[in-house]
Formats: C-alpha cells, structure tokens, sequence
C-alpha cells in the first residue's frame, strides 16, 4: 500500500483546475476550524516576554495539570483514579503527535509473528492510517455503522490473527459523528487487552454533542468496567475551546503508558511554552466557553435541520461539527459545489480506505464542516440544498 496522501492535499489537486464562480464569497465547509466564538481566555500573558525567553517545563506546570485534572473529575467523575494514581495526565502538544509517538511505541513494543497490526475504523481521521503506516505497521480496518454494536472491531481484531500492537477508536467519531455506549466501549476495551493492544481512544469531540455528554472511556472507572489493558485517552483544546493553533492537548490513561509517552516527549518531543501553559490552564478550568459554542453548533444544526430537510440522507449527527451527507459522486459533486457554488468540501473517500473486497466505504458522501457563524452558515447551507435538490423539492 502506498503512503498515505493527506486528504486536504488530495482536495487541492481536486479543485486546482476549477475556477470558482465570480460573484461569490467562497466558503471553506471542508476543515473543522471552528469559528463559533471567539478565544474565551485572558491572551495578555502570551505578550510578556519573560515567558518566552525560559525552556518550557517538561510535564507543564502544576497550574496546567491541576487544570487537567479539574477538568478530567468534572466531565468524567475520576478524582479517586487520580488521587491514588492509577489515572495519570501529560500535555500533549495537540493530539496528532501524541497518537503519532504513542502508536509508534505501540508497535515497536508488539511481540508476534509477522508485521504487527493496528485496527483502526474505516473511514477515519487521516492521522490515523498516517501515523500507522510511519510506524511500519500494517493497518486492519473496522467499521462502525450501528456504533452499539462491536462486532465490526471483534472481527478485525480476528482477521489480524487475534493480536495486534494497538486499537484506535474515536468517539464521538470522525468524521460521522456517531457516539459508542457505554457497552461498546467497554467490550471494546476488554477485546483490546484481549489481544494484547494499546487502546487508544481519541474523544476530541466529547464536548460537541448534540443531546447529553457523551459517556467518556474513563467514565467506565465509575463502573470497575474501565482499563482492563493499557490505555491513552486524548483530549485537545482544538475542538472543545475552538483553539487547534495553540496545539495544546492532553493525554490521560494507565501510569505505565501515561510515563512511556511523557519520557519520550520529554527527551525527543515538545513541550508546552510557559504562556501556552497559563492560557491552557485557564481554557481547561472554565466550562462556560464550552457552553456558548455547543450553543452556536446547534443553532446551525438547528439551521440545517430546516434547510437540508429535502436533501436525500441528510441526517443530524449525534456529535461533532460534521455532516457525513450521501453525495452521488463525491469527487465530482466536490468539484461542482466549488465551481457553481464557492463551497467546498471534502470528499468522504479521501477520509476512507478501500476494503478488500472492493468499495471504500466514505466514497459517494461528502463531509461538510458547520463551523461557521449562523449568518455564513445560513448562506452556505443554502446554497447547499440548491446545488443538491431540485427547485420542486425545496422548503
């Protein structure tokens, strides 16, 4: 298998050949960078040079970790797995490079016949499958269409010969939004330690649901049903605080994998500088900001639902900022929403692996990003339903 191309460049040579229409301000509906409030903390600290001019802390400071575990106590009920330190934190900076390094680790520690497997869903985000392939290792893929139901993920796990290096879940998921019960995740855990692998679970979409809070990987401590195998958890102020260009995140899991990525980090990675540690802190400590922005997202949702009503297979997500919507063609409806409409977005096929046996299963959606302000979405999501429904079928 070829190295995988990052989907965003696969969409630029896409579109390079097609000039959008004149008259139109284009609108970028296919990255989830969010604009649904402005940054809801204190920025002076970052001016004060003093700040700049000493080495980062390995580890952060004690403000920032106070702020993970604040925050990791509130949202999931942890404060006794953190107090007796069998649930342990550590910056990240962002959550590419910390799935990168700790899948890495993963396969170099696997012990088994063969090319070691990582199991990963299908589609997916890029990194994932990237960050697999870097690794040397060979990917095995599940996918999740009923998310109540594991078996998909079982039965990659046996097409890997019952043994793999690592398995990644995301949830809620990426890009279609669906959220695993609190039974999956835990039969997923318990398949994981079962063939030996790292579970690593990204939740960078817990914050984004559109009903109740997801129920987290670590809410199972709760339950004695969590951690029956090693563990990373990854958590990023991208999408919860709208801020992916501070690259600021954390990773929580069992003390053994938690230590082995920070003594890597700490000696070959980065850590956070000094005023990203403040501003970080404060980010993770409030919740109020999180508030106001799943507000924004559902009252573009809410815009959604009434625009989209007569588009075929469009369908509300249970989380995240994503439309996962059923496109025919998904190149060529992406290459049409640009030409005719100044939209673009990214075609479902480019976040998807073919299958063995033929297919890919993100080919004929597209994925559109609902991170604007309500009056751009409005017009966005209007121009939209116009390029995908007749005139006869709209509201």
């Amino acid at each position: 298998m070829p190295p995988a191309r990052s989907a965003f460049a696969r969409l630029r040579q896409l579109l390079q050949d097609v000039p959008a229409p004149p008259g139109l301000d284009p609108v970028d509906l296919h990255l989830g960078e969010s604009r649904l409030g402005t940054l809801a903390a204190d920025t002076a600290p970052l001016a004060d040079p003093d700040g700049w001019t000493r080495y980062p802390r390995p580890g952060g400071t004690p403000a920032l970790r106070a702020a993970y575990q604040g925050w990791l106590a509130r949202r999931f009920g942890v404060r006794r797995a953190l107090a007796d330190g069998t649930l342990a934190v550590e910056p990240t900076p962002g959550t590419k490079q910390a799935l990168a390094v700790a899948l890495a680790q993963a396969v170099r520690r696997h012990r088994g016949p063969g090319t070691p497997a990582v199991v990963l869903p299908n589609p997916f985000y890029p990194t994932y499958l990237a960050a697999t392939e870097e690794a040397g290792a060979r990917p095995v893929f599940y996918t999740l269409d009923d998310p109540a139901d594991p078996g998909p993920l079982t039965a990659a796990l046996a097409a890997a010969g019952g043994r793999a290096a690592a398995v990644i879940v995301c949830n809620p998921g990426n890009p279609r939004g669906e959220i695993l019960p609190a039974a999956a995740l835990t039969a997923t855990a318990e398949a994981a330690a079962a063939a030996g692998a790292l579970l690593l679970v990204d939740e960078c979409y817990t914050d984004l649901s559109s009903g109740p809070p997801p129920p987290g990987y670590l809410s199972l401590y709760g339950t004695g049903a969590a951690a029956p195998g090693p563990f990373l958890v990854l958590h990023s102020l991208s999408k919860r605080s709208q801020a992916p260009g501070l690259r600021s995140g954390f990773a929580a899991g069992d003390a053994a994998t938690v230590a082995d990525y920070a003594r890597y980090n700490h000696l070959c990675g980065v850590s956070t500088p000094l005023p990203l540690c403040d501003l970080a802190a404060a980010l993770w400590s409030d919740d109020t900001h999180v508030d106001r922005a799943r507000r924004a997202l559902a009252a573009n949702w809410d815009t959604a639902d009434t625009l989209l009503a007569g588009v075929p297979g469009y369908r509300r997500p249970d989380a995240g900022f994503f439309l996962w919507l059923p496109a025919g063609d998904d190149e060529t409806t992406a290459r049409r929403l640009w030409r005719d409409h100044a939209l673009t977005a990214m075609p479902g096929r480019y976040l998807a692996a073919d299958e063995p046996g033929g297919g890919n299963p993100g080919a004929g959606h597209l994925r559109i990003a609902l991170v604007h302000d309500r009056p751009v979405m409005r017009q966005a999501l209007g121009r939209l339903r116009d390029a995908l429904t007749p005139a006869r079928a709209r509201p």
